[in-house]
């Protein structure tokens, strides 16, 4: 039940696993945004130094712990869950190519597409985000 008193068509096994679901990845999101923004104003380095390639690559460490909290959600839904990941992670890929191979044909034609790294990172997590909202709404009617 929802909070109107209306089936809200999630067991409560489900309902636990998102929760814990939201709880990791969110905690790994804080910790990206905290030593991306952060870390590299906190720890002045020269381009090009062995100190600035860490400072650089430390946020990826958080993101290892999204990825495992991904694989660890995967793995406590039911089959129905887990079919609408992997189509939403089927459709950021998608986006993420279909992204990457647009910059790549632009830059080729002598257009410098700034940020590039950033517009394809941002097309395919959006659209995966989006792709999964929209396909656990559908599969909830």
């Amino acid at each position: 039940m929802n909070e109107t008193g209306e089936p809200s068509g999630r067991t409560r096994s489900e309902q636990r696993a998102g929760k814990r679901y939201l709880w990791e990845f969110s905690i790994g999101i804080l910790a990206y945004l905290v030593l991306f923004l952060a870390l590299p104003r906190i720890v002045q380095t020269q381009p090009g130094t062995a100190l600035s390639v860490i400072v650089a690559l430390v946020p990826l460490v958080p993101v290892i712990w999204m990825i495992i909290a991904i694989a660890r959600h995967v793995r406590r839904v039911d089959e129905l869950q887990r079919l609408l990941f992997l189509r939403s992670f089927t459709f950021g890929f998608t986006v993420s190519m279909v992204t990457a191979l647009t910059i790549a044909l632009l830059s080729g034609a002598g257009v410098d597409v700034q940020y590039a790294e950033w517009i394809i990172f941002m097309g395919g997590m959006t659209s995966w985000g989006l792709s999964l909202a929209v396909l656990s709404i559908r599969a909830s009617r």
